[in-house]
């Protein structure tokens, strides 16, 4: 009972601290909606934007349809101070709005009730933040191609879209569908989200690009990749039978090494249909497009920019990993980024699985002891409490660095998860965490995505496993420091044993090796022994627990 009140008494801590930040950062991405933004759900953003690269500016409109679910007189959506509103209109009748920092306050004609839909559309127009350091802190990116051309790429994933679109910025909401028309200069080609519907050429010297993304979409995820692209297409089977055009949108200077990614994108999607179930978003596409930033993983529609270099184990790890993001973070969806662990934790482990893949479990276990080395146990990295997404990724005090752990941690607690409970109940909850039925992974719509929770998935490996692991997550997940296991010398034998923080039960199997041979050491109650001096074994020599070792 002590141990559960010292643990209540913590959470209630931070919670009360991230609270009063919350309220000095009312502009940032994610944290606590307020109740006007609370009380409607986005159905689809219809987007009109047309490209200015010589001027680095942007003339938009966006209307947003969205389902009133509490009471409500005003309409709030976030959308940086840097552009000038021209308008706001609700069905043709114009609406008055003020703006307040990085939301714009609509004020609605009478109250709207619980089940209505509204259709909201906001005019606007000016300079979008140029990205400081992309994909991290993002913006617009303005650059030129060998030959001069524009290219364009927009990435905004921990700020938010409303760097260049209002929009409800919150992981929480997003939309079912989102149609863009997007308008450039004449000689430039368009890659985004979704299906390509048609191209229309003006007199004026323009191309308009009219696409449309009809699965649901997280918000950050909607992206403008604009260059002289030369297109390669292929095609890739799904484990479901589903035939889906594989896009790459590459430079010219580039279409040949393109080829060669193209081919190593059937082969990531081989693995990850064979441990998460089928490619999600197959009635779309895959789309690669290059970028001018190292790359993140906008829905069906990949950003790579890492100069098609193979890593040591000869494939291209960018690759790797962003795609690896279409399951995790773009299937399934943190509603929080208090758990965005689950899409870059999850996605780093699998990034490790692949090493051990094509080069075998030794270069899996090294890879794993490399991440532990990077570990700085600075913070929880699923914390109970609401979050912003800064607070999430960059490391404190001054939010400027990047900190690592959602990355090398939560890789790390899922391979000692594993060690834990066993391959074949590790992978099973990983696909059912991916799709929790299996008709879902039949399902010929093609999409099944969905917001999670850690608490999903702790209860989904407690199904799959038989076994109470709220001990093993709360230490790992939800507070910084690592468990500690002591080895001790007593007598001839040596005693080893567990320390958490706040004392609480951590009964980890540890494995030991004894002149040459593994062997597994239940310890009930977090304790046990061995028959064996300390100076003839080896704790967990293949280093698959987490942890702090203290010899004593």
């Amino acid at each position: 009972m002590l141990v559960r009140l010292l643990l209540l008494l913590f959470f209630l801590n931070i919670s009360s601290f991230s609270q009063r930040e919350f309220k000095d950062r009312p502009d940032e991405s994610g944290g606590v909606l307020i109740y006007e933004q609370a009380a409607y759900d986005v159905t689809s953003y219809d987007i009109s934007v047309e490209v200015f690269p010589s001027d680095k500016k942007i003339s938009a409109s966006v209307l947003i349809r969205a389902k009133i679910v509490q009471p409500v007189d005003r309409f709030v959506v976030d959308l940086k101070e840097n552009f000038d509103v021209r308008q706001v209109l609700e069905r043709n009748r114009e609406l008055q709005f003020e703006r307040r920092g990085g939301k714009l306050w609509i004020k609605f004609m009478e109250t709207k009730q619980p089940g209505e839909s509204v259709s909201v559309e906001i005019s606007y127009s000016g300079a979008p933040r140029v990205a400081p350091n992309p994909p991290w802190v993002g913006g617009f990116v303005w650059t030129k191609t060998a030959d001069g051309s524009d290219w364009i790429g927009v990435a905004c994933q921990g700020d938010g879209a409303d760097l260049w679109l209002p929009v409800k910025d919150h992981p929480s909401d997003r939309p079912d569908r989102v149609n863009l028309k997007v308008t450039v200069p004449k000689g430039l080609y368009v890659a985004s989200n979704g299906k390509l519907r048609k191209i229309e050429s003006s007199l004026e010297g323009k191309s308009t690009f009219y696409w449309q993304m009809s699965s649901p979409i997280n918000n950050y995820n909607i992206t403008l990749n604009i260059a002289p692209y030369k297109l390669i297409e292929d095609k890739y089977k799904s484990i479901d039978g589903t035939v889906f055009p594989i896009i790459f949108y590459a430079l010219p200077e580039s279409y040949e090494k393109a080829k060669d990614i193209v081919s190593q994108t059937k082969r990531f999607l081989a693995f990850y249909e064979k441990y998460l179930g089928p490619y999600p978003f197959r009635k779309e596409k895959l789309g690669i497009a290059e970028t001018p930033y190292l790359g993140m993983e906008h829905s069906t529609i990949i950003a790579y920019g890492s100069d098609f270099k193979n890593n040591e184990y000869g494939f291209d790890w960018l690759m790797l990993h962003e795609l690896g993001h279409e399951w995790w973070g773009n299937l399934v969806t943190a509603s929080d980024w208090r758990d965005f662990w689950l899409h870059e934790g999850f996605q780093s482990f699998m990034d490790t699985l692949y090493v051990e893949e094509v080069a075998g479990i030794e270069a899996y276990l090294e890879q794993m002891r490399e991440r532990m080395n990077r570990v700085k146990n600075k913070k929880a990295i699923a914390p109970l409490e609401p979050k912003f997404a800064y607070q999430v990724y960059m490391a404190e005090p001054d939010y400027k660095k990047s900190d690592g752990d959602i990355y090398d941690k939560g890789a790390c607690v899922l391979h000692t998860l594993r060690y834990l409970i066993g391959d074949e109940v590790f992978f099973r909850s990983l696909r059912r965490m991916a799709y929790p039925r299996e008709e879902m992974e039949r399902s010929k719509k093609g999409i099944q995505a969905r917001f999670v929770t850690t608490d999903e998935f702790i209860n989904i490996v407690e199904r799959e496993s038989g076994m109470q692991l709220r001990w093993f997550f709360n230490v790992y997940l939800r507070q910084p420091e690592l468990p500690e296991l002591f080895v001790q010398q007593a007598n001839e034998k040596t005693k080893i044993f567990w320390k958490t923080p706040y004392k609480t039960e951590f009964p980890m199997p540890v494995e030991v090796e004894v002149e040459g041979k593994i062997i597994r050491l239940e310890m009930k109650g977090g304790q046990g022994a061995i028959e064996y001096p300390i100076s003839s074994i080896k704790v967990d020599p293949r280093g698959w627990i987490l942890k702090r070792v203290v010899f004593e």
